[in-house]
């Protein structure tokens, strides 16, 4: 499976898992893949796809994404954005 479908499949997991909650947005998976096209964007102009992942993902679905592609979950530093 390349990059791509494993994150999409990610996501479309975590959205998955969200939408069984009372505060659910129903508007959430196209957001989370837009800012995977973001992601991706900044991977085409040279970042490393864990920055790419860190600086347009937080939380729970950040470290769901990186799990996803064998990466370790986010760093306190990256949390604070050093």
């Amino acid at each position: 499976m390349d990059m791509h479908t494993t994150l999409v499949s990610a996501l479309i997991a975590y959205d998955a898992r969200e939408s069984k909650k009372p505060s659910y947005n129903r508007y959430a998976l196209p957001q989370y893949l837009l800012a995977l096209a973001n992601a991706e964007a900044l991977v085409r102009g040279g970042s490393p796809l864990r920055r790419a992942i860190t600086q347009c993902f937080l939380g729970r679905l950040a470290d769901r994404l990186l799990v996803a592609i064998g990466e370790p979950k986010m760093s306190r530093e990256e949390l604070r954005g050093w």
